[in-house]
């Protein structure tokens, strides 16, 4: 992975870690670092996808975060525009993340972990790098 891979990988770990959900902390960092003009409340639209779909346990927030970065750079705003590209790289990015951690589901991810502990949070930690990890290769 490149060094600005790295330095967006680890920003993103620490923000999840200062409080921050998955899905909140790397589209906070892709937005300021790639310049992605999102507005407080574009960054507010990703809350709700943190703990796996506001608790639900259900997609893991750190793709979920990936793909909202991955659309606010590869969307389309009119019907249009193609999706092809976008659907294409979001379905590469799904793959990609399933192959190296097994699940996309949050339930199925944390299975072993009691929710809240701090083994479930350095787990979690993990999936934050490896899906920004994953992201960076298909943007390069």
């Amino acid at each position: 992975m490149s060094i600005q891979g790295k330095i967006l990988a680890e920003q993103s770990v620490e923000l999840f870690k200062s409080g921050l959900y998955c899905s909140e902390a790397i589209l906070q960092v892709f937005n300021e670092h790639l310049n992605l003009g999102l507005s407080d409340t574009a960054i507010k639209m990703s809350t709700g996808f943190g703990a796996g779909l506001g608790t639900s346990k259900c997609c893991c927030g750190s793709l979920t975060g990936t793909i909202m970065v991955l659309s606010a750079i590869k969307g389309r705003t009119s019907a249009q525009e193609s999706v092809d590209e976008v659907f294409a790289l979001t379905q590469v990015l799904h793959d990609r993340f399933k192959q190296r951690f097994k699940a996309t589901c949050c339930r199925v991810l944390t299975k072993d972990l009691e929710w809240g502990t701090p083994e479930h949070h350095k787990h979690c930690e993990q999936l934050v790098y490896g899906a920004v990890e994953i992201l960076v290769e298909i943007l390069d």
